[in-house]
């Protein structure tokens, strides 16, 4: 065995790699992957490529990054990407996987449940918990970001609003100085007993830009009053 050693493991290391292989409880494993392997009708083209690779390349092929189905992932790992032709068996499977109404009950039919510890299409040290805690966190995550896009949509009414307001008090502001008040006023937090100099800025002699607490002073006043 030592005269099939490849070049680049030194021969120290490759004969404790031996004696590492010829122990009774990894010939025993060796022997029952060879079994397990014997007993795959669909087995996978992806070489060293791992299935979480593949997964991340099908969800980002998507428009909204959605996880894909263990149903695209099979057929995604069993597709020769060179053309080659699918032996009969795997090709009979995808298209039972392509023609089921909902992808992961076709998945079971057609392939069986999972072997305990294990989920098919998704490799290994991943189980049954895990993805469910993976799919907890992407719920949080899709909450979280519908409450940001919420609070963005509110942000803009009430700037418009805002906007609003100030011509009221101010008509001879510009749209872009009004714009750019509403917009300082967004960057920098309030606090209406700060004892800081007001400096108030003119645009002429007769404009008058009110400072930004005034302006959110004046804008909760009207709001609390209307309401």
């Amino acid at each position: 065995m030592i005269k099939n050693r490849p070049l680049e493991i030194p021969k120290v290391q490759f004969r404790k790699l031996i004696r590492y292989w010829s122990l009774p409880a990894i010939k025993a494993i060796s022997a029952k992957n060879t079994e397990n392997r014997s007993k795959q009708t669909c087995p996978h083209r992806m070489g060293s490529t791992n299935f979480g690779i593949v997964r991340k390349q099908l969800r980002d092929s998507k428009e909204n990054s959605e996880e894909p189905s263990r149903a695209e992932v099979f057929i995604a790992t069993r597709t020769s990407k060179k053309g080659k032709e699918i032996d009969a068996k795997t090709q009979t499977t995808i298209n039972r996987l392509e023609a089921g109404e909902n992808d992961e009950d076709a998945f079971t039919g057609v392939l069986g449940k999972d072997q305990p510890g294990r989920v098919c299409c998704y490799g290994v040290s991943i189980t049954r918990s895990s993805l469910k805690k993976d799919e907890e966190i992407r719920h949080i995550k899709v909450e979280y970001n519908a409450k940001v896009s919420s609070l963005e949509k509110n942000m803009d009414g009430v700037c418009g609003l805002l906007k609003v307001l100030v011509h009221q008090i101010n008509p001879e502001m510009s749209d872009e100085e009004v714009a750019a008040l509403v917009q300082a006023t967004q960057d920098s937090p309030l606090d209406a007993s700060s004892s800081r100099a007001r400096n108030t800025p003119h645009s002429s002699e007769s404009t008058h830009i009110p400072h930004k607490d005034d302006v959110s002073n004046l804008f909760h006043f009207i709001v609390i009053e209307r309401y």
